[in-house]
């Protein structure tokens, strides 16, 4: 009888298993599915429909995982700007001369939109939407954003950047380095072979620089 338990115990502890499994693939399948369909026909043509059909199940299957479209949006921008965040950050160093921080920071983010151009495309569909309020989206680029801050802070402090607030000077180079990447990712003859990563670097260094 005790070991009739045992065994109906580890039988449901594996089904409980297996259906965890299933639903957290299904779950990340139409995550996937809503960014393809997000980056190849925008937000407002991504209707729940559509991505139900893409993601090849029921809407109804959807919103089991996702109370609302906002949810599903918030969710897809929280596990892209994870995937940033660490790329932006490998191998940076924060003792460093502030050169170096820069260059490494935004040498990271500059490669990683160009070897995932799907993130590139999403990023400036996503940051666009209502869906990612202020407060939320403050809260999901805060490592991002306070990294940041520092470099900009010890970068003026030694007076290597100009006296304008951090956000003007993060802003203008997120932007041109996103537009760089997405027109290397979508219209590569635009750019012609002559423009490298540390040439767009310096451009931006000569920039912001004071």
């Amino acid at each position: 009888m005790i070991v009739h338990s045992l065994i109906l115990s580890q039988n449901e502890h594996s089904v409980t298993i297996t259906h965890t499994a299933v639903m957290i693939e299904k779950r990340e399948q139409i995550l996937d599915a809503t960014a393809n369909l997000i980056a190849e026909c925008g937000l407002e043509a991504s209707p729940m429909s559509k991505v139900a059909k893409s993601a090849c199940c029921g809407a109804g299957t959807i919103y089991r995982y996702f109370e609302t479209k906002d949810e599903l949006v918030q969710e897809l921008y929280l596990q892209i700007v994870q995937k940033m965040t660490a790329e932006c950050l490998n191998n940076y160093d924060d003792s460093a001369c502030i050169k170096i921080r820069f260059y490494t920071f935004w040498g990271n983010f500059y490669r990683y939109m160009q070897a995932n151009p799907r993130d590139c495309a999403l990023m400036e569909q996503l940051s666009s939407s209502p869906a990612i309020c202020g407060n939320f989206k403050d809260r999901a680029t805060q490592t991002l954003h306070d990294e940041l801050d520092r470099l900009m802070n010890d970068g003026k402090q030694q007076h290597l950047f100009k006296d304008l607030p951090n956000e003007v000077l993060t802003m203008f180079t997120y932007g041109s380095v996103l537009t760089i990447a997405k027109t290397q990712n979508t219209m590569p003859e635009k750019l012609g072979d002559k423009l490298n990563t540390e040439d767009l670097l310096n451009l931006c260094w000569d920039a912001v620089k004071a």
